[in-house]
């Protein structure tokens, strides 16, 4: 997340809020279903992008993982 704030739901159990410098890491697999709902910023920006990559076939049907990291934990 690059500004603002997302909340994040899903069927796994997980949820939370992905802030700025927050990362988010999810392996759909067999299946997990997510929402996110944007909130902004104090300035009502929110800037952000996904990156969404196709599993190998024999990856199709793993179990779903999810892992948020979030800005303080990532080494500078």
């Amino acid at each position: 997340m690059l500004a603002g704030d997302v909340e994040h739901g899903d069927s796994m159990g997980n949820s939370g809020v992905i802030s700025t410098g927050d990362v988010q890491w999810m392996t759909a697999g067999s299946g997990i279903i997510h929402q996110e709902m944007p909130v902004g910023d104090a300035e009502g920006r929110m800037y952000g992008f996904q990156l969404w990559a196709n599993l190998p076939s024999s990856h199709k049907m793993m179990d779903p993982r999810y892992q948020g990291v979030t800005s303080r934990q990532i080494r500078r």
